[in-house]
């Protein structure tokens, strides 16, 4: 299945692609530009993209970064 390790017995563990701070910051970006084209307000919009990036590093459980 994608996004599974192939070992038997470890069907269960996800393996997700790197999430470093670079990908996280243009994943930021991109979800900001698509929030305030759906005529969101500025606050809303960081809000929302924020909490996508923070859910994005909780599957990881991966720490937050200061800027979020």
């Amino acid at each position: 299945m994608k996004g599974y390790e192939g070992e038997p017995g470890n069907q269960d563990i996800k393996k997700y692609k790197e999430f470093t701070e670079e990908r996280a910051k243009r994943l930021y970006e991109e979800l900001m530009l698509q929030y305030l084209e759906t005529g969101i307000n500025e606050i809303e919009a960081d809000k929302k993209a924020k909490a996508i990036i923070k859910k994005q590093c909780s599957i990881r459980r991966m720490p937050l970064w200061p800027w979020l």
